[in-house]
Parts: C-alpha cells; sequence; structure tokens
C-alpha cells in the first residue's frame, strides 16, 4: 500500500458562539484550578445552560459514575458543557470485561433536549468517552455538536451514541479507544429505524485504535472503528484520519466503515481521508472508498499537527 503526504489540510474553526449567545446563564460550578475527587453532576438542568469547566480537573475514574454529567433527572434545552479535564487510572491488570461490568461510566455524559454541545474538553484514562443522549429511546428531538476535544486511554468507545442522536463532530482528536464509535442500541432499548436523512458526520476528526486485555479467549487486541447496527444513523465522513493498528478482536466482519457511508473530501481533496493500517496485507473489510495507507508517519503527523494546533 501506497504511503501519502503527511501535511495537513486546512482545520475549520470550532464555534460555541451558541453556548455564548444572548440570553443563556452560564455557570461555572467550580473555579479554574479545582480538583474534583468525585462526579459532578448536575442532574436537573434548565434551558439554556452553559456549564464553564475550563481549568478544572477531575480525577474521579475509576467508577461507577460519570465524571461530568448532566440532565440525567430533568434535562434542559439546548446545554453546552466548556472545557473540563478527567485524569483518569485504567488499570493495565483489569480487562475489558472488568471496566464493562463494573465502572461502565463516560467522561461527559449529557441528556438535554433540542441541541447539546460539547466543546475543548480533555478526557484521559476512562471507560467511554462522550455519552450524548436526549432522555429516552428514538424521540429524535435532540442533535449534537462535540468540538475540539481530545481523548486517550478509553477503554471502550470513544462515542457511545446508542441513542442514536444525530450530530457533528469536528476538530477533534480521539487518540487511543478501544472502539472509535458505537451507534448500537442496547438489547434492552431494541432497534429502529433512525429518520431519513439524519447523519453522524466526523469532519476533520482524527480516531485511532488501541487495544485492551480480555477475559476470553480473544486475548488482547483492538475492536473498530465503528461498532454499527441498522438502527444506526447515515455517517458522513469529512478530512479524517483513521489509525488501525491491527485486526479486530471481533473479527474482521466488524472492521467495515458503514455500507453507504458519504466521503466528502472537497474541503480537502490533496489530502483525502485516509484510513492508517498496519494489520499486513490489503485492509479486510470494506471502507467506502476511503484510502489505505501502510506508514506510521501519517498518524503521528497528523496527532502531531493536531496537537500544536491546539496547544
Amino acid at each position: 500500500m501506497p504511503s501519502a503526504s503527511t501535511s495537513q489540510p486546512p482545520r475549520p474553526v470550532a464555534s460555541n458562539a451558541e453556548c455564548s449567545a444572548a440570553g443563556r446563564t452560564i455557570d461555572r460550578p467550580a473555579p479554574a484550578g479545582s480538583v474534583l475527587a468525585t462526579s459532578w453532576s448536575q442532574s436537573r438542568t434548565a434551558d439554556d445552560v452553559t456549564f464553564d469547566l475550563t481549568g478544572v480537573l477531575s480525577t474521579a475514574f475509576p467508577s461507577s459514575k460519570h465524571p461530568f454529567v448532566t440532565g440525567t433527572t430533568v434535562a434542559g434545552a439546548r446545554t453546552c458543557i466548556l472545557g473540563g479535564e478527567l485524569r483518569g487510572t485504567i488499570d493495565p491488570g483489569l480487562s475489558w470485561e472488568d471496566f464493562h461490568d463494573d465502572y461502565n461510566a463516560a467522561c461527559v455524559k449529557v441528556v438535554a433536549l433540542d441541541w447539546l454541545q460539547i466543546h475543548g474538553t480533555r478526557c484521559d484514562g476512562v471507560e467511554d468517552g462522550f455519552r450524548p443522549q436526549e432522555g429516552g429511546v428514538n424521540l429524535n428531538r435532540t442533535s449534537f455538536l462535540i468540538s475540539g476535544t481530545h481523548l486517550s486511554n478509553v477503554a471502550d468507545d470513544c462515542l457511545e451514541n446508542d441513542y442514536t442522536l444525530g450530530g457533528v463532530v469536528h476538530d477533534s482528536l480521539w487518540e487511543s479507544c478501544f472502539t472509535g464509535i458505537s451507534e448500537r442500541p442496547s438489547s434492552a432499548n431494541g432497534s429502529w429505524t433512525s429518520p431519513e436523512g439524519e447523519t453522524l458526520t466526523l469532519d476533520h476528526v482524527l480516531i485511532g485504535l488501541h487495544a485492551m486485555p480480555h477475559d476470553s479467549d480473544k486475548g488482547t487486541g483492538t475492536n473498530a472503528l465503528f461498532k454499527w447496527s441498522t438502527s444506526a444513523n447515515d455517517l458522513v465522513i469529512k478530512c479524517s484520519t483513521f489509525f488501525v493498528p491491527e485486526r479486530s478482536v471481533n473479527g474482521t466482519d466488524t472492521m467495515a466503515v458503514p455500507a453507504g457511508t458519504v466521503v466528502d473530501d472537497s474541503a480537502c481533496p490533496d489530502r483525502p481521508s485516509t484510513i492508517v493500517w498496519l494489520g499486513g496485507g490489503e485492509y479486510p473489510a470494506p471502507t467506502a472508498g476511503l484510502r489505505v495507507v501502510d506508514d506510521r508517519k501519517v498518524w503521528d503527523d497528523a496527532v502531531a499537527a493536531w496537537k500544536a494546533a491546539h496547544s
């Protein structure tokens, strides 16, 4: 497989203008410099509130509680989260099953109506990265925007979107997760068909996979970029890069880019969306037309460029 240019496409401007618009309440739950050893929770959320967590550090993982969570009892409309950082701990002696069964928490969980936004949040060492929800199954009343975020050392999903909200992720580095994005409802919630035209868009996003040990005979390894289902949204990929170091412990069938994915690289025609594949030979599943290269430097340079732009 060919190598590729390591220069990076222009990055979109991540805007949180709606989060600071006139008429909103700006709530600063803790002053900058605060360290939270337990979960911060705002279970009852009014409409049009922006929670500004800039400069607030959490160490509240491992735990079965989400380090940052809003709207779980009363969901407000148009909720924003700005900033916030988690420095959690992933014990290398624990398996994926241990984390999934005992510490099944996301760094940020937001339940909201109309729309929700998460900007500039940093999470390291956690079971899941982000969980956007709308307070019920297949309500189709909430969308999301996640931008300028950085995830690493995630034991399961970068994004658990199992309520299949439509949304956009852009200008984000999700550096090392066992799974990229999940849109697979739990068996308890059943399945449904997402509304026609509802999409999940990845715009200038970097997603890298890393291995987790398992209790079963799967051993240690990664899952896949997309944990998909018939309930999932249509997927749109723009100017994004993915790192897949090896075959999935759940089989090569799980490694496909979802059928019907639209790849729109009109903003970066010379640097198209790419899978960096280090597993040897051809990528073992359909890629929806994404370019595939076997040059680790393409991934490393993309990560370094993102970090430099956000330092």
